[in-house]
């Protein structure tokens, strides 16, 4: 009886054996990969247009309208609204109110300082959002144009005109 060990057996030496990596099934699945993606692509896009205005006006900044609504997101990580600079609430309550008393759907421009962190703009947008929400109407949100340094003044307080003069009566005489 002859005795048989236990274990592995080496392989049967074989003298077809090749030492090179089989690279079609790797081929095979990049490309079906880069179908998939080339699929896939502009649906993704498809969600994530936006609508851009077909002409834009410039306003000067002390023309802007009382009725419309300005927030900014500050350099110095404060918010404000109106050029008033207010805690982040405080502007979604003052927001709110502005948004039911126009009773539609109100354009809301955001801006920011060309120093803001993005994540503290994205706050901001999404505040407005949760004021459209709260009043029960549809906010739209409008960015406003990237300014630099010296002429963002969103966050600076408006400038108080000085008091009119007193009407002058003419007299006869003199």
């Amino acid at each position: 009886m002859s005795k048989k060990k236990k274990g592995f057996k080496s392989p049967a030496k074989s003298v077809n054996a090749v030492g090179e990596i089989n690279v079609t099934p790797l081929i095979d699945i990049v490309l079906v990969l880069l179908i998939i993606y080339m699929v896939v692509t502009p649906v993704m896009l498809n969600q994530m247009s936006a609508e851009l205005p077909d002409s834009t006006e410039t306003v000067e900044q002390e023309d802007i309208p009382e009725e419309q609504l300005l927030v900014a997101a500050c350099e110095d990580g404060t918010y404000a609204i109106d050029r008033e600079v207010k805690d982040l609430p405080l502007i979604v309550e003052a927001l709110r109110k502005k948004i039911k008393k126009k009773k539609k759907k109100t354009v809301v421009f955001v801006d920011s300082h060309p120093e803001t962190p993005y994540p503290q703009v994205v706050k901001l947008m999404d505040a407005v959002r949760e004021a459209g929400h709260q009043a029960n109407y549809t906010a739209k949100i409008g960015l406003a144009s990237l300014k630099t340094d010296k002429d963002f003044i969103a966050c600076t307080p408006r400038k108080e005109s000085p008091p009119a003069p007193a009407a002058v009566t003419p007299t006869e005489g003199g």
